[in-house]
């Protein structure tokens, strides 16, 4: 795929698709959340999904999306422009799947080409995180289950907290160390990855890395 597809699937995308294709499919009610490229939920719907439901706030992801599940024939599906949960209302699913923006992007930096959507998660990077393990519990069926990937330089034991106190358990299924682009770097705070060395980031010479982990999020009670 061109380097210049401002949609193409990151390592983000393709851990999130390593699980997909390594655990048993799900043939219930799927829902992904910030579909870009559509290829997690082209996966799903060929894993032998029931109902296939899509959400981007970008219409451009949507669209994307749309083609990419046209052309691998895929029959239904429902791919909404919106943001995180407001679409689907209260609607419930047997998976969730979710990479969501966990950067502090600073607003004066020029734009690029795609919304800021793309990786701001607020001034701490928590902010649609947050919002999204929020609304999670009423979305999940009993025996559902969330897939989502969650960066080392957020505070885990917060997340863990935040998930408890909705009712909800998450286990670390695989952790990946990717490669921070220039493009992501340039839109972060002024001293902000050196604040986070050592805690899920590391800096070799011009070059930082970071780790991220794909959480299982799961009701407590069901085992």
């Amino acid at each position: 795929m061109c380097h210049d597809d401002l949609f193409r699937p990151s390592e983000y995308t393709a851990a999130l698709l390593r699980q997909l294709w390594t655990r048993p499919p799900c043939t219930g009610r799927v829902l992904e959340l910030g579909t870009g490229s559509g290829v997690v939920l082209t996966a799903l719907a060929q894993a032998g999904a029931s109902e296939v439901v899509g959400v981007d706030i970008e219409t451009d992801a949507v669209e994307r999306t749309r083609a990419l599940l046209t052309s691998a024939g895929v029959p239904v599906a429902s791919v909404l422009c919106g943001d995180l949960w407001e679409p689907v209302g209260a609607q419930s699913f047997d998976l969730v799947v979710f990479n969501p923006p966990q950067l502090p992007v600073v607003d004066d930096v020029p734009s690029l080409l795609r919304l800021r959507s793309w990786s701001n998660g607020g001034p701490d990077g928590r902010g649609v995180l947050d919002r999204f393990l929020e609304g999670l519990p009423q979305r999940l069926t009993a025996q559902g289950r969330a897939l989502i990937t969650h960066s080392r330089f957020l505070d885990g034991d917060l997340t863990r907290q935040q998930l408890a106190r909705c009712g909800l358990t998450a286990q670390v299924c695989q952790t990946v160390t990717v490669l921070m682009p220039p493009s992501k770097l340039k839109v972060l705070p002024t001293g902000w990855a050196e604040q986070r060395e050592g805690q899920g980031l590391r800096r070799l010479g011009p070059y930082v890395f970071s780790d991220f982990d794909v959480l299982e999020i799961r009701h407590a009670q069901s085992g």
